[in-house]
């Protein structure tokens, strides 16, 4: 889809890749609304680029509707959601001693704020006067593509992430909307907290949320044949998709996309 001209919404938007993104899709000439739980940061992010600062809990899908409902009171549409917030509670590796409260939390954001950014995007895109093109991207994780040990929960939502948004790709394509997800590697947010020396420190290389904001927009603006698609976005590379074994068996007559009547 193209960009200018157009309404974004920015869940996680007042800090780390959420920022970023609100910054460079307003560089794109977008209009951009500004969520976060955190009221401060929002304001301060939609201050800076001429947006909407809107606060949500993604977890409540009552929240989210109303931020959506909010943004196309405010600009008229929402074409791109990027649903980006996210969290990290303390990491799960023993999963013997799992605290079954950051669990929730932690899938509460990660997973279901996705589920319910998704049904309010595709119900606002629907509703728009003319029909027209739109984009979903959210915001998964390399953990969302293989084992991540130290944190086995933040790596259930984030593969619950990358199935779910390519599961509704394929339904959503006749329409004219596109959905992906973007997995990064490890990058300088809120969710790497304050390890950034120890990961540095042991070799590995942390991004900037600007790169990931690059491939938010990579993936936005590519074509809607690309849906379905997981942006992997890697330190010191250009963002590519991940390619996925073909799983063809005697199950392939049930899957089929969904069809609108």
């Amino acid at each position: 889809m193209k960009l200018s001209g157009r309404v974004a919404l920015v869940t996680g938007g007042g800090s780390g890749i959420g920022a970023a993104t609100a910054k460079r899709l307003v560089a794109e000439g977008m209009r951009v609304c500004v969520a976060d739980v955190d009221a401060d940061a929002s304001s301060t992010v939609a201050e800076a680029v001429g947006g909407l600062a809107l606060v949500c809990d993604v977890s409540d899908p009552d929240q989210v509707a109303d931020t959506f409902s909010r943004c196309v009171d405010e600009f008229g549409s929402v074409d791109l959601a990027v649903l980006n917030a996210g969290i990290t509670i303390r990491w799960s590796g023993d999963i013997g001693s799992l605290n079954l409260a950051d669990y929730r939390k932690s899938l509460g954001v990660n997973l279901d704020g996705v589920v319910f950014g998704a049904v309010e995007a595709v119900r606002t895109m629907r509703a728009r006067p003319e029909p027209t093109d739109g984009a979903i991207v959210a915001t998964a994780s390399l953990s969302g593509l293989m084992p991540w040990y130290p944190d086995p929960v933040y790596s259930l939502g984030k593969h619950g992430v990358v199935g779910f948004m390519r599961s509704v790709a394929p339904s959503l394509a006749p329409e004219g909307i596109a959905v992906h997800a973007v997995c990064p590697g490890v990058t300088a947010t809120g969710a790497l907290g304050n390890r950034r020396a120890l990961v540095e420190g042991i070799g590995v290389p942390v991004m900037e949320p600007e790169v990931i904001a690059d491939t938010i927009v990579t993936a936005a603006t590519s074509p809607i044949a690309d849906t379905g698609t997981c942006w992997v976005a890697q330190f010191g590379k250009p963002p590519y998709p991940m390619v996925f074994r073909d799983m063809a068996g005697p199950d392939d007559p049930l899957n089929v996309p969904f069809t609108r009547r």
